[in-house]
Parts: C-alpha cells; sequence; structure tokens
C-alpha cells in the first residue's frame, strides 16, 4: 500500500489490520493497550436496534472515548451512517438540524458503557462508494450543512497527505481533535489507512501534555500547541498537522526548536479535511494542492476545488442533494504567490462574505487578524464590523489574551491602513471558544450585537 497510490481495502480496513496482524497494537486507551483482535471483537459486540434501516443515518452525541469510537466503527459496518455531534450543541437547536437533516435516530454512549439493545446484526460487506459518515460545516456563517463522505473520500484525503507528512504503520497519532469535526475524523482514517496506532487519551487543557506521551503524529489548533511548547515535548513526539485559526508564528518557532516537525495548511468540511499543505515557515502561505485534490481560482479570486476527496453532497431530508456538477465553490478568496523564490503557493485572503466596506474601502477581516494577532499577549484575535453613522462599518476587535486595549489600539494604527483598523477592543466571550474548533463568526457577531444594546458596553482595559 504505497503512499503514491490510493490506499484501498477489500474488506473493513480493522478487519484487514486484524487479519494481517492480530495481536498488533490499533489502540492507546490511556495507558492500556488494544490489539487489532480486541478491536475487532469489541466492534462486532455493538448491537444496534434492529428497527434501524439499512443505510439509514444516525447521530451520535460524541466524544472522544474508546467507546464512541468503537460504536462509530460499528455502525459502519453495521450499514449505517453516522453524524457525530458535538454534545455541547443546545437540544433546541440540535432537534431543529436533525429534523432538517432527515435524522430520526439519536444515540448516546456513557463513559465506559457498550451499547447493547438488540441480537447481532449481520456485518455489511465494505463498499469504499457508500457514504459512510455526515459531518457538520462549521456554521461559521450560517447554518451547519450535513456533509456526506465515502470511505474512498477519506481514505484519499490520507493518502494525499502521507505523500508530505510521512505517516506509517509503526507511527501512532494522538486523537486530539473531536470526532464530530472534519479534523478528527480525518485522524481516525489516517490510522485506519496505515494499520498504525490511534491513542485515545484526555486531551483537556494541561491534561494534553500528559496524553501525547509515546505519540509520533499530533493535530493541533493553535492553543494547544502553545500548551504544548510551555509545557514541554514529549520524547516520542516529532510531527504535527496545525488548523483552525490563525497560528503565531512564535510558537511555531519554538516547537520546532524542541524537535517538532509543524505543518499548516487549508482545508475545509466539504473536501475531507486538509487540501494544500506545507511546512510551517513563517510564509503568508498555505501550501500547493495535495494529491487527489484538484484547485483553481475563479475570475475574482475564489478557491475552486474538486477531486476525491469532494463530498458526494449535502443530506437534506433524508436525501443526499449533490454540492456541485463541476468545480464547488468555497466562498474562499485566495492568490498564488511565489514562496521561498521556488514554488507557487497558495494565499488565502479570507472568506468573501465576511468582507465589509468602512468608509467605501473593503476590510478582508482575516487580513488584519493576520496582521495584528502578533501583539504581545493576544492568544486569539477576531476582527468584525461595527455600524457607524459615518463610515457605514468600522473594525473592531474581539480579544482573547492579557493586553492592555489602549496600547494594542495605538499599536495598530502603526500596522495597517485607518479604514482597517479597530476602533475599540472586546474581551472574546469564553463561552464562544468551547463551541468547537473554530468560532463562529455568526455567533461572535450575534454576541456583539447584543452587548451594542446593553446600557454599559464592555470595551475596558485587559
Amino acid at each position: 500500500m504505497a503512499t503514491d497510490s490510493l490506499i484501498r481495502f477489500e474488506q473493513w480496513p480493522w478487519q484487514h489490520w486484524m487479519s494481517m496482524h492480530p495481536d498488533a497494537t490499533a489502540i492507546v486507551r490511556d495507558d492500556a493497550k488494544i490489539s487489532w483482535q480486541t478491536l475487532c471483537a469489541d466492534i462486532d459486540s455493538v448491537h444496534f436496534d434492529v428497527s434501524l434501516q439499512t443505510a439509514a443515518p444516525i447521530a451520535v452525541l460524541s466524544d472522544n472515548h474508546y467507546d464512541t469510537l468503537v460504536l462509530m466503527l460499528a455502525a459502519w459496518q453495521r450499514g449505517l451512517t453516522t453524524l457525530m455531534l458535538n454534545p455541547a450543541f443546545p437540544d433546541r437547536d440540535r432537534n431543529d438540524l436533525l429534523t432538517h437533516i432527515g435524522i430520526d435516530s439519536l444515540v448516546t454512549t456513557p463513559s465506559g458503557m457498550m451499547l447493547n439493545t438488540s441480537v447481532n446484526a449481520p456485518v455489511f460487506d465494505y463498499d469504499a462508494q457508500r457514504c459512510l459518515t455526515l459531518t457538520l460545516t462549521s456554521g461559521s456563517s450560517g447554518r451547519p450543512k450535513a456533509v456526506a463522505h465515502t470511505a474512498e473520500n477519506h481514505l484519499a484525503s490520507a493518502t494525499g497527505l502521507f505523500s508530505l507528512m510521512p505517516f506509517e504503520s509503526s507511527d501512532c497519532w494522538l486523537l486530539s481533535l473531536p470526532l464530530f469535526h472534519i479534523s478528527g475524523l480525518a485522524i481516525v482514517w489516517r490510522w485506519l489507512a496505515k494499520g498504525a496506532v490511534l491513542k485515545v487519551a484526555d486531551t483537556r487543557g494541561e491534561k494534553l501534555v500528559t496524553a501525547l506521551d509515546g505519540v509520533t503524529h499530533a493535530s493541533l489548533v493553535p492553543t494547544q500547541l502553545e500548551r504544548l511548547v510551555r509545557g514541554g515535548k514529549p520524547a516520542s513526539l516529532h510531527s504535527v498537522l496545525l488548523g483552525g485559526a490563525v497560528i503565531p508564528q512564535h510558537w511555531v518557532d519554538q516547537a520546532e526548536k524542541q524537535g517538532i516537525r509543524c505543518w499548516c495548511g487549508y482545508g475545509m468540511t466539504e473536501m475531507a479535511s486538509t487540501i494544500t499543505a506545507k511546512r510551517a515557515d513563517g510564509y503568508f502561505s498555505v501550501g500547493k494542492p495535495l494529491p487527489y485534490r484538484e484547485l483553481m481560482l475563479s475570475s475574482n479570486g475564489e478557491v475552486l476545488v474538486n477531486g476525491k476527496t469532494l463530498s458526494p453532497g449535502y443530506m437534506i431530508d433524508g436525501e443526499l442533494v449533490p454540492l456541485t456538477r463541476g468545480w464547488f465553490q468555497t466562498k474562499d478568496k485566495a492568490s498564488w504567490c511565489t514562496a521561498n523564490h521556488d514554488h507557487q503557493d497558495l494565499q488565502i485572503m479570507g472568506r468573501l462574505d465576511n468582507m465589509f466596506i468602512c468608509g467605501g474601502e473593503n476590510v478582508q477581516p482575516e487580513t488584519v487578524e493576520r496582521a495584528l494577532i502578533v501583539f504581545d499577549g493576544i492568544k486569539q484575535l477576531f476582527v468584525l464590523p461595527l455600524a457607524d453613522k459615518t463610515w457605514g462599518q468600522v473594525p473592531v476587535a474581539l480579544i482573547e489574551g492579557e493586553c492592555d486595549a489602549q496600547d494594542f489600539l495605538a499599536w495598530a494604527k502603526t500596522q495597517v491602513p485607518p479604514y482597517q483598523c479597530p476602533q475599540r477592543v472586546f474581551v472574546l466571550p469564553t463561552h464562544l471558544l468551547a463551541s468547537g474548533i473554530k468560532v463562529s463568526r455568526n455567533a461572535l457577531s450575534d454576541w456583539l450585537n447584543s452587548k451594542m444594546t446593553e446600557s454599559t458596553v464592555d470595551d475596558r482595559n485587559f
């Protein structure tokens, strides 16, 4: 199964690896090792209600526990399509969303227990073309959509990444991102593609550093990278794939000094995670398209994508609605640049629908964020528009970190043009930071608008 050709299986991947080396370690659960033979037995022991129809989508309240992982694999083996759900999703919104998607069954799995609700059901043959997963888009610019993917989509995503970021059967990838996000699912499929080791452990807060013990590879968001660098790297860790937000280069530099190779890139749910990638070298670019992905720019700079990783469609009212008949329009604006003077890399400018106008000038929030996030003490920074009688809209900054607001605003005037410079600073609301990998700009905008209707606006110094 060379990485220069698409990895394929004739049977369920876990069954394949069990037949190849049954006693080899498949999963490290905290400190316990679970073999492929034991994993397959655990998958076979999960029983589903016989009323569930083959290929019917089910929703699963998702955490990164071993039992939830086993339930997901068992559902695929049973012929069911899974939508992994963020448990923090409000009940009312969740029920409305499931109705829109066309899902009737919601499954929960208490930690430490296996689901066992009926007699055993037959194992369905592996079919790389059948829809296995539904994954919600981030919802950063509207109601989340349920994106369908097949095993071939996921395996093409994994295979293409291996051409740039080596990962072998002797390696171990930490399940450091949630299964309800495409980046978490991508970790599972990289593990399955190689028959390597997957570590399942508590990665919350300061526990991340302990969870990384014995791990060679990890997918991290910037706050996790900072936590890792501050806490000291485990001896085993040598490769990290970064994503989720603007990545402060000084944390990347510190990680590289500790012997951690860092990659960054550009991806999206519809394309089964990573589309382009490169070593995180400090240049403002996200690399070139990986194998099995196609990418081009439209006349107005919009990123258009296609390829074997592209989803076959969105699930709406129980039916699969195709995304596109050709190139998929991402709504991301980009350009090509010459990186390191030897090849063309992609530069993502930001979302076309995030752009706003201040005094007749176009403001791309992501461009301003990249310029200003280097201010000392800032962990995360978002720039949003605020209605203004004179200028129509003006930029304001929502910041997570410890810094003086007035010092930041004075410094910002020296870094960006006046129409891009934030006029006020707000503390980034902590309750919106736990909603997933990406913070919803819609949710931030709603919060900001509600703040502006209050009699006293919280624009205090940090």
